[in-house]
């Protein structure tokens, strides 16, 4: 795998912290924690950390730590990402339907507080700003886990959670509204991996595999000269003997 459009499914998420009171940089350090699902308990991808950036309302670009897209995949550029994300250019939603009770044990959530997945910890420095900062996250989910693992369930609900956390000397300091979680329901279609055939390339080149395999075998076998053996010749060799009979005389004629 070496580009991010094969891992899955793209995701975006918008984390957006709003300061309402004096500039942070009376109060200390604080920091935009973010918790991001990575992979399942028995370490499997889940969603991919694709790219992280953190924009001020004024100044320039943040970033965190620590560094997103571990496997050095071909990240697309990032004007292609927006177009894909316009409403045009995206598949039709289908209605959801309300789930019968035998159904709703069928759905699961995945969350790191809860054991269900595992996380890596972005922290993200919020400087000294003076209104709002915004994280925009970038995310691939990983469809082959979902596939293999959850294919059998309903849905998948996927917890990301984000908290602001600052270290000063102030007392008394209180922080509204420091932590939320974002979930993003996955709803799982079991015709899709009943469908997927094998690419029209794979058979191809098993075709092309087999007609040289062929071709080696011919010319091993001619080589060896198989099909060089004479046509009329016996398929085996017969010797024959003339035998000769002669007359010995008795000894009573013998002089």
């Amino acid at each position: 795998m070496k580009h991010e459009s094969q891992v899955g499914s793209a995701i975006q998420y918008n984390v957006t912290v709003s300061n309402q009171g004096q500039s942070l940089r009376t109060l200390g350090s604080a920091f935009l924690n973010l918790q991001w699902p990575h992979e399942t308990p028995n370490g499997k991808w889940l969603l991919y950390p694709v790219r992280l950036e953190l924009q001020p309302h004024a100044g320039p670009r943040v970033a965190c730590s620590p560094a997103t897209n571990p496997l050095q995949l071909a990240l697309e550029p990032p004007g292609r990402s927006r177009r894909a994300a316009e409403p045009a250019e995206m598949p039709p939603k289908t209605p959801q339907r309300q789930l019968l009770p035998a159904e709703r044990r069928k759905n699961i959530t995945l969350d790191c507080a809860h054991g269900t997945a595992r996380c890596l910890v972005y922290q993200c420095p919020l400087h000294s700003f003076d209104r709002a900062a915004t994280l925009k996250a970038w995310g691939r989910l990983w469809n082959s886990t979902f596939l293999e693992d959850y294919l059998s369930v309903t849905s998948v609900e996927l917890i990301v959670r984000a908290s602001v956390t600052v270290k000063s000397s102030v007392r008394n300091l209180v922080l509204k509204d420091a932590a939320t979680q974002i979930p993003v329901t996955i709803y799982l279609d079991p015709s899709v991996a009943g469908a997927r055939a094998v690419a029209w390339w794979i058979i191809l080149l098993a075709v092309l595999a087999g007609i040289l395999l062929l071709a080696l075998l011919v010319a091993v076998l001619w080589k060896c000269g198989f099909f060089r053996r004479g046509a009329h010749d016996p398929p085996y060799a017969t010797s024959y003997y003339r035998a000769h009979l002669a007359v010995q005389p008795s000894e009573a004629e013998k002089p």
